[in-house]
C-alpha cells in the first residue's frame, strides 16, 4: 500500500479494500497554453499529488488527490447501479473529463467473466462519433475494476430535469426525442445496441442538446446469466421491453420501445406503465396497454401520442422497424407542428393578390396591347421608308409615335428620330 494511504489502515493491521490507487506525483500543468486549457475544460487544475505535512503530528496526512489509471479524480458527479462517475483531470492531455468506474458486487469467477465484457462494450462505444451521443476517450483495467474515460458534459441529465418540474411542449419533446433517435439509428447502424435507454441515460446540456450515456454498458448485464447482476436488469422496468423481463431476444427495437416510453412521459409527465411495487409494474408492461397519451393529457397531438404508442407495442414486430424510420416520422410531425397555419396564410396572400389585381388600373391590359403592336411598328417603318424613296424625295414627317418596348424592356427610337444613326433604317433616303 502507498505511504500516503497509511492513515487508512485500522488499528488491527488489515488494510481495508480501498477501491483507488493514490496518484503518484502528478505535476500541475504549467504556462499560459496548459492553464487555458484547464480553464477552458470549466475547472482550475489540479494540485500535486502526494502526502502532506501535519503540522500537529509531523506526520504525513493521506493524499489530496485520488486516482484511477491516469486520472486525478476531482469530485462525485453521480452514482448508479454500474458505479460511480467521477469529474477527472487528465493530466497527459491537460483537460477535464468524465471516469465512469464499473463496478458490481461479484465474486472472483463472476468479475473475471464481467471485465472483459465491459471492456469489449467500451471499446464499441468509443468507436462512437456523433453529436448525441457522449464521446468515450478511454477504457482500461485497473486494480479496482474496469473504468471508462468521456467527455465532461454541462448541463443534466433528463431525469433530473423532469424531476426539477420542466414541462417540455410536445414541440420540444419530439424535438429532443429526435435526436436521440437519430443517435441510435447510428448507433445501430454500427452493430451497437444500447438496452437501457432511460431519462437517467439522456444527459441535456446547457443548450438544450441530449447526449446518450453507456452505450453498451447494460447489454453485458442482460447477456450474462449471473445472480448478482438480476437486480439490475430488473431495477428499472418502466422502460425495459417486455422481451428484456421475460429474457426473451433483444435487438434494436428493444431501443425503440424504451424511447417510446421517454417520449410518453415528456408529454404527460408520468410514466406509460406505473405500479406501487416492482411486481405490479412488471405486469403492466407485460399485460397492460397504457392509456394514450392524448387522452392523458389533452395538450399532446394525435398523430404525435400515436408515434409514441406505436414505439411501446408490447409485440416488436409492431414496432418502428428501425431508429430512422422513428426519427423520420418525428422528423414529419415537427414540420407540420411548425408552420400550423400554412395553408390558411397561402389562401390569404392568394386573396389578397387576386384583389389587388383586380382594382388595378389595368397596367395588365395596356401591356397586353403593347405586346400585340411590338412586333408590327418594324414593319410599318420599313414600309413608310419605302414610300419615301418611291416619292423620290424626303418623306415627309412623322408624327412621333410612342416607344415601343424590346424584348429585353428598352424603348425603341421612331425612325424619324434615328436618321443620321448607324442603325437599321438610319441612313438618308435615295
Amino acid at each position: 500500500m502507498a505511504a500516503g494511504a497509511a492513515a487508512n489502515v485500522p488499528a488491527g493491521g488489515a488494510a481495508p479494500r480501498t477501491y483507488w490507487a493514490t496518484l503518484p506525483a502528478v505535476a500541475e500543468p504549467s504556462g499560459p497554453g496548459a492553464r487555458a486549457r484547464a480553464a477552458a475544460a470549466g475547472s482550475d487544475a489540479p494540485a500535486p499529488a502526494g502526502p502532506a505535512a501535519d503540522p500537529g503530528s509531523g506526520a504525513p496526512a493521506a493524499p489530496t488527490l485520488l486516482a484511477i489509471g491516469r486520472y486525478a479524480l476531482k469530485r462525485a458527479l453521480g452514482k448508479g447501479g454500474f458505479g460511480a462517475v467521477y469529474e477527472a483531470w487528465d493530466p497527459l492531455l491537460s483537460r477535464m473529463v468524465a471516469v465512469k468506474t464499473l463496478h458490481v458486487d461479484a465474486g472472483a469467477e463472476a468479475r473475471a467473466m464481467l471485465d472483459p465484457l465491459f471492456l469489449n462494450e467500451a471499446r464499441a462505444a468509443a468507436g462512437l462519433s456523433h453529436a448525441h451521443i457522449v464521446t468515450v476517450f478511454d477504457a482500461g483495467m485497473s486494480p479496482q475494476g474496469v473504468y471508462i474515460a468521456m467527455e465532461r458534459v454541462r448541463g443534466r441529465d433528463l431525469r433530473q430535469a423532469l424531476r426539477d418540474g420542466w414541462q417540455p411542449t410536445p414541440a420540444e419533446a419530439a424535438l429532443l426525442v429526435r435526436r436521440v433517435a437519430d443517435a441510435l439509428a447510428y448507433a445501430h447502424a454500427r452493430g451497437v445496441v444500447h438496452c437501457d435507454i432511460k431519462p437517467a441515460n439522456i444527459f441535456v446540456t446547457r443548450r438544450g442538446r441530449p447526449k446518450v450515456l453507456d452505450f453498451g454498458i447494460a447489454r453485458v448485464a442482460h447477456r450474462a446469466a449471473l445472480p448478482a447482476l438480476e437486480g439490475l436488469v430488473a431495477g428499472s422496468p418502466h422502460h425495459l421491453a417486455p422481451e428484456q423481463l421475460t429474457g426473451g431476444a433483444v435487438d434494436a427495437r428493444a431501443d425503440l420501445y424504451a424511447l417510446g416510453t421517454v417520449l410518453y412521459e415528456l408529454l404527460t409527465g408520468a410514466h406509460a406503465f406505473d405500479g406501487d411495487s416492482l411486481e405490479q409494474i412488471t405486469q403492466a408492461v407485460l399485460r397492460g396497454e397504457p392509456q394514450p397519451a392524448h387522452e392523458r393529457c389533452a395538450q399532446v397531438p394525435r398523430a404525435l401520442s400515436a408515434i409514441a404508442q406505436r414505439a411501446m407495442a408490447r409485440d416488436p414486430a409492431d414496432r418502428f422497424a428501425v431508429a430512422a424510420e422513428m426519427a423520420r416520422a418525428l422528423r414529419r410531425w415537427l414540420a407540420g407542428a411548425e408552420a400550423p397555419d400554412a395553408p390558411a396564410q397561402a389562401s390569404a396572400q392568394t386573396s389578397a393578390s387576386a384583389s389587388a389585381d383586380a382594382h388595378a388600373p389595368g397596367p395588365g391590359r395596356t401591356g397586353r396591347r403593347r405586346g400585340v403592336l411590338a412586333p408590327l411598328m418594324p414593319a410599318l417603318l420599313a414600309a413608310a421608308a419605302w414610300l419615301a424613296r418611291r416619292a423620290g424625295g424626303e418623306p415627309a414627317a412623322q408624327p412621333a409615335a410612342a416607344p415601343a418596348p424590346g424584348p429585353t424592356g428598352t424603348a425603341r427610337a421612331p425612325a424619324g428620330q434615328r436618321r443620321g444613326g448607324t442603325g437599321r433604317g438610319g441612313g438618308r433616303a435615295g
